[in-house]
């Protein structure tokens, strides 16, 4: 039997990935649709509304949930940030 762990980064990846899967929102920067940042081991969803925001993270957690028996318990932070002109 054969036994090995995927590499945290990848998992990272394939969860993000699936996350914004057909998600149509995000920040129009130029002719971009801006949803997300990555920095290593840091993902930044990026919404206009909190309620955009809620449904990104809502997402998140599901297809993290399908995932979390591949990983090692990685942390998951969100951290809420209003901007306001």
């Amino acid at each position: 039997m054969c036994s090995f762990s995927i590499p945290v980064n990848i998992v990272m990846e394939m969860v993000t990935r699936e996350t914004l899967d057909g998600f149509q929102d995000g920040l129009q920067i130029g002719d971009r649709m801006i949803m997300n940042l990555r920095y290593a081991d840091d993902i930044i969803l990026l919404a206009t509304s909190e309620a955009e925001l809620q449904q990104l993270v809502d997402r998140l957690d599901r297809v993290s949930r399908k995932y979390q028996d591949q990983g090692n318990g990685e942390r998951r932070h969100s951290v809420p940030h209003t901007h306001s002109e």
